[in-house]
């Protein structure tokens, strides 16, 4: 009988059977991992047979469907996996081609019409009826990690004076003083930007060669609940909800998905005032669904960054001082 192991999958709900259902073998016949648990393919039928409610076949414009899956939800620990394991699952779908029944333009378009309301119509009550907002607020929680509790983070600051800044100073910045918004807080609301190592907290100080960075070594005191925005379709399960509302799931999945690249879109300085506004938005409906904050890809750091809307969950327990020896730059052309 077919079978498929905890290491194939990424998936948190058949991940989950697996661990509860599985049992030990010693290597798997489908990834080669040793000593996993295994689950028989039958197990996991019924899943697929749901997900599929989400595609109509189409054998003109269509696509494997182990690569649309895959490309939707990364259920597997990667492409080929997921091409040996997909034709086991759903052995009917072997010689067909599918297509999604809701439109990828259509859910790109209602991104868009979301930033244009915000940045050129209505900012703080948004005539807008695309997507429902306190659904998207409720697909947030999907996302969520409810104990994060890495020891340290980092935040960094140029140091005008080529001194070190002291650590009361490396706080969360006082309301008064924010005058500018940022990718989370708008103008007059203070967040705490923080990284999860020292070079992408200074890399996202945008510095010069010669500048003098301060580094605060940040250490998380209580676990924090956080919203997972690195890859939202790899962090949601789409077989979470009930069958019918597995197109809601691509749909929302998909937004978060354009929010979340979003934050990690680099800004120009001079466009960031109207940039900002969707990301500022959203972060607020990430703090009123009761988070203590957000991680994200760096844009210009190997790293996250990792916003917090309160500090009372840290402690800041050092300062280093740095100086920019070198910068480096990639370029391509652009199409």
């Amino acid at each position: 009988m077919d079978s498929c192991c905890e290491k194939c999958i990424n998936d948190k709900i058949i991940h989950g059977i697996i661990k509860k259902e599985g049992i030990v073998i010693q290597v798997c016949s489908i990834c080669g991992s040793k000593n996993v648990k295994i689950i028989r393919i039958d197990y996991i039928v019924d899943y697929f047979e749901m997900l599929l409610e989400i595609y109509d076949e189409d054998d003109v414009n269509g696509t494997n469907l182990a690569l649309l899956i895959q490309n939707d939800w990364e259920i597997f620990f990667n492409q080929e996996i997921a091409s040996k394991l997909i034709p086991k699952i759903v052995p009917y779908s072997i010689r067909k081609k599918y297509r999604h029944k809701l439109d990828i333009q259509s859910v790109e378009e209602v991104w868009e019409n979301f930033k244009t309301e915000i940045k050129h119509n209505n900012r703080f009550f948004l005539k807008f009826n695309d997507f429902d907002i306190e659904r998207f607020r409720e697909w947030l929680n999907e996302l969520a990690i409810h104990n994060f509790s890495k020891r340290l983070l980092y935040r960094a600051r140029i140091s005008e004076d080529k001194k070190l800044i002291e650590a009361a100073k490396m706080g969360k910045p006082p309301a008064q003083f924010v005058k500018n918004g940022g990718r989370a807080n708008p103008v007059g609301i203070s967040y705490l930007y923080t990284a999860t190592d020292r070079s992408t907290a200074i890399a996202e100080v945008r510095p010069h060669k010669g500048d003098v960075i301060t580094i605060a070594k940040i250490k998380i005191i209580n676990k924090l609940r956080l919203a997972d925005l690195r890859n939202p379709r790899k962090s949601t399960s789409p077989f979470s909800k009930e069958s019918e509302e597995t197109l809601f799931i691509f749909k929302y999945i998909s937004l978060l998905q354009h929010f979340a690249e979003e934050l990690s879109k680099p800004v120009l300085p001079r466009n960031a005032y109207l940039e900002y506004l969707p990301s500022q938005y959203l972060s607020e409906l990430i703090k009123d669904a009761e988070f203590d904050g957000f991680i994200f890809k760096s844009s210009v750091g190997k790293g996250s960054n990792i916003v917090l809307f309160y500090d009372t969950k840290v402690d800041i327990t050092d300062v280093e001082l740095y100086e920019v020896k070198e910068l480096r730059f990639s370029t391509k052309i652009k199409q």
